[in-house]
């Protein structure tokens, strides 16, 4: 057993954070995400009133992205349970996504158009955390047949995107690492094929 854990009391708080991507047509994903905040023992406000213990907040961002560059193309929100009745006020506050890439610097610009008083802490946490996982969703919506490397490597640009989307992602994406030397080899591969 974990040594802090054996420290710990009964779990008094969980939050559930899933996301899901499904396929629209061959160019565009649906991901959708949720979160959801459980007390899971009965609760005092500040003004001493009592609470029975359940779901706190339960949000649900839907993005429909395209998956060429990973624009945002739309998004919904959906405020299934949350605290107070002015949380509604937060509805509209993700519109100003519209447009924005699910690429490197999401986080930071999510924080900067979300931030503080301009939407809701939780929605933003959410939305962050989406964006990792609509990239693996895309990939794994593409991954479902065989990449077309022909059209991949027949746009010069689209390969310097590709491979941009990933160097130094991570350890294992780092530039000068196994997986990135494999991937690079695979794609000039490729292109030396393309020109005979």
């Amino acid at each position: 057993m974990s040594t802090l854990m054996q420290m710990a009391g009964d779990k008094a708080h969980e939050r559930t954070i899933t996301i899901a991507t499904y396929p629209v047509g061959s160019e565009r994903v649906i991901v959708e995400g949720s979160l959801v905040d459980r007390r899971l023992n009965d609760y005092y406000l500040m003004t001493g009133e009592k609470r029975p213990a359940g779901v706190i907040h339960h949000m649900v961002v839907r993005l429909l992205v395209e998956t060429m560059e990973f624009g945002i193309e739309d998004v919904e929100v959906d405020l299934v349970a949350v605290p107070r009745v002015e949380c509604a006020e937060v509805l509209d506050t993700l519109e100003c996504i519209k447009g924005e890439k699910i690429v490197r610097g999401f986080s930071g610009r999510m924080k900067v158009l979300l931030g503080g008083v301009k939407s809701c802490t939780h929605l933003m946490t959410l939305l962050i955390a989406m964006g990792p996982a609509a990239l693996q969703g895309i990939f794994s919506s593409r991954a479902r047949k065989p990449a077309d490397m022909t059209a991949m490597i027949a746009d010069p640009s689209r390969v310097r995107f590709f491979l941009k989307t990933l160097l130094n992602t991570c350890r294992v994406w780092r530039e000068d690492g196994p997986a990135m030397k494999r991937l690079r080899e695979t794609i000039d591969a490729f292109m030396a094929e393309g020109k005979r």
